[in-house]
């Protein structure tokens, strides 16, 4: 596959705010489901489950109704670093907005279960590749397995697939796949919480396979920095990461198709019952109108060559004025550069230390209120 080393150009472009005050969309409900392909269902009679019973759901939850033109879901598949597949956010029927408090159900296209149909705003396209007006690259963004991450994205030119797109909310981390506890593929990001300790003192599991999800109702915004792997990278069988990706921060589960501390297990038994709407609990948010001021901090960092070979990086930027910037990557590796808040400048960074992958560039504004992360990859 070809890879797109551009098509992230920038993986956050945000607007800094208090934690409470929405401004963003963000996904509300995750679910991938365990229903067995083939097997006839009370939920999908008359006909079978094709074993595909999968859904996001993205919550507004400021003051303003919101053009999803703008928007797209992607995924990345199997710990790729590069986007696998993408479409563009884009209704069934009606005008293609998403009013203050409501949610928009994005539905894998072989889902069979009415519990989901009956909600779904939009149906992915078919398995990758494939072409229609809704796809992007691949198409196929909700056949999603609990080892995919999976990313809802912002184009700050209003118009999905118009210039750099912006990861605002995002489920994984981009570049792991996280593994079974006996070092094979296949295994997906799971965590316990405290707070969800039952009536025996027992945590509750949450994982990305095979439950449904809901966002914690004191989450008003998305994940837009790629977390810590959960696992320390290159261990087999799996090591848990000091400060990883821990799904359960966020997330709640509500059903699950294991039921027993055994790995027993009951398909049938999972529901998406609170697929179509979001408990939230703090005051609406105002939407982030900003998009031309953001838009032109964004375009005024330029970073080259990319990919980078040799050694050396070149920083340019114009009509911006950058306070910091850092240079990391999954591992923990950075380095950073102080540009002395000039607002023309050309910069040189040593990443010859670097190992070989995808890096975050990180530049913030000289007064805080603006962050851009951009993709380097290093050979």
């Amino acid at each position: 596959m070809k890879k797109h080393y551009t098509v992230l150009s920038a993986l956050l472009l945000t607007a800094s705010a208090s934690f409470g005050q929405a401004s963003e969309l963000f996904f509300s409900e995750y679910t991938e489901g365990a229903h067995q392909n083939g097997v006839k269902y009370p939920e999908s009679n008359p006909k079978a489950s094709t074993g595909s019973e999968r859904a996001l759901e993205i919550f507004n939850p400021t003051k303003s109704t919101v053009n999803l033109d703008a928007y797209s879901v992607r995924r990345y598949s199997n710990g790729s670093t590069t986007v696998t597949e993408e479409e563009k956010l884009h209704r069934a029927t009606g005008e293609n907005t998403l009013l203050p408090a409501e949610v928009f159900v994005f539905a894998s296209g072989e889902s069979s279960l009415s519990q989901i149909l009956t909600v779904a705003d939009q149906l992915s396209a078919g398995h990758a590749p494939v072409t229609g007006p809704d796809v992007l690259v691949g198409g196929g963004v909700a056949y999603f397995n609990g080892d995919d991450a999976v990313a809802l994205v912002r184009y700050a030119s209003g118009k999905a697939g118009v210039g750099p797109g912006v990861i605002v909310d995002l489920i994984g981390v981009i570049g792991e796949q996280p593994l079974k506890k006996d070092g094979t593929t296949g295994g997906n990001w799971s965590s316990t919480n405290a707070a969800d300790n039952t009536t025996d003192g027992k945590s509750v599991f949450v994982s990305s396979a095979n439950q449904s999800l809901i966002r914690r109702p004191d989450v008003s915004g998305g994940i837009r920095i790629n977390p810590l792997p959960q696992n320390v990278p290159g261990s087999v069988p799996p090591v848990a990461n000091t400060g990883g990706y821990a799904i359960s921060d966020t997330w709640m589960m509500y059903s699950t198709a294991f039921n027993g501390p055994d790995g027993s297990n009951n398909p049938a038994g999972q529901d998406y019952s609170r697929l179509g709407s979001h408990e939230y609990d703090f005051d609406l948010g105002t939407y982030d109108v900003t998009l031309k001021t953001l838009d032109k901090f964004n375009t005024g960092i330029s970073i080259y060559p990319n990919p980078a070979q040799g050694g050396k990086v070149n920083i340019s930027l114009r009509n911006v004025k950058v306070g910091t910037i850092t240079v990391l990557n999954n591992m923990g590796q950075r380095i950073s550069v102080q540009p002395r808040n000039q607002t023309d400048v050309n910069l040189t960074l040593d990443v010859s230390k670097l190992k070989a992958g995808l890096y975050f560039v990180q530049c913030t504004s000289t007064d805080g209120q603006l962050t851009v992360y951009k993709e380097l990859v290093i050979k």
